[in-house]
């Protein structure tokens, strides 16, 4: 098969369903894509032909990012087929990356291993201490999560997987960059990225918890202060890394500091590909694999 440019699979098997209510999500809307149903899952006929096309494609490397909605959702048993396929479909020599971002909430015993066992690597959303955390980070009754993680967080720890977090920036823990950068190293977190929340109701008007520049960039320059140079050979912050390396060589791996969005492609539990979950709008529907391949 020829060529194709390269490109990471941004996988959605469960839609936008999730076990939180998170004030801030952008993604629970996009249930509404597919009315047809309040449960969404992805079926093992999609799976199937999802693994095994992108495998076929001639890539320097596969990466399978799956997100959510939260996908631990599909459970131990469903990550253990998505390794069986890939071990079926890739190529002797082939490599290839798997990537789940999750609340943590739903870990067990039996998933963490098998994270470890097939390497993926995990990014587990924290937005800082209990009380910055649970301010947005609530379940389905409006209770706080923060204790919850933690638990998703240490069996992810007892099993050696591999994680970072994933940090929201928004309009109330915006004002505690030191704070929020201790309570993570102080928790024996490494890897950070910070996400700015940058969210406009259906008139254009920022929602409540979303982010202006001005605060944004005073967090940034606040948690750059706190990093360097004290800290920069222990604590990887993500955003930071990429700006040296576009500095440096001129590429980077967050898309938005990028040269165009191409590098992405993301699947709908149904097999419905977009060209990014942030795009996910009927309009900007590609295709769906399972009648295009």
């Amino acid at each position: 098969m020829p060529a194709s440019p390269p490109f990471t699979l941004l996988i959605k098997p469960a839609g936008a369903d999730c076990n939180l209510r998170c004030t801030y999500c952008f993604y629970l809307e996009k249930a509404a894509l597919y009315p047809e149903t309040s449960r969404h899952r992805m079926s093992d006929a999609v799976l199937t032909r999802l693994i095994g096309s992108y495998l076929a494609t001639d890539q320097p490397q596969y990466g399978f990012a799956w997100q959510g909605g939260e996908p631990a959702l599909m459970g131990s048993a469903f990550f253990k087929r998505v390794t069986e396929l890939q071990q079926r479909h890739g190529r002797p020599g082939a490599i290839v990356a798997n990537g789940l971002q999750t609340n943590a909430t739903l870990i067990d015993d039996e998933l963490a291993a098998h994270l470890a066992a097939y390497r993926f690597l995990v990014g587990v959303s924290v937005d800082g201490p209990a009380d910055l955390h649970d301010a947005y980070r609530l379940t389905r009754d409006g209770q706080p999560t923060r204790a919850s993680v933690e638990e998703g967080i240490q069996r992810l720890r007892r099993h050696h997987v591999d994680f970072n977090t994933l940090t929201l920036v928004n309009s109330l823990n915006v004002r505690h960059p030191e704070r929020l950068y201790r309570h993570l190293v102080g928790h024996g977190h490494f890897h950070h990225q910070y996400i700015p929340c940058i969210a406009r109701d259906a008139q254009g008007r920022p929602q409540p918890f979303s982010l202006e520049a001005g605060p944004w960039g005073d967090f940034l320059c606040r948690l750059f202060d706190g990093w360097y140079p004290a800290d920069t050979r222990r604590v990887s912050i993500r955003l930071f890394d990429s700006i040296l390396s576009r500095l440096v060589d001129g590429e980077a791996n967050v898309c938005t500091l990028g040269r165009d969005c191409r590098q992405y492609f993301m699947v709908e539990h149904n097999g419905d590909v977009y060209p990014c979950d942030f795009f996910a709008e009927p309009e900007l529907r590609l295709g769906n694999i399972m009648e295009t391949g």
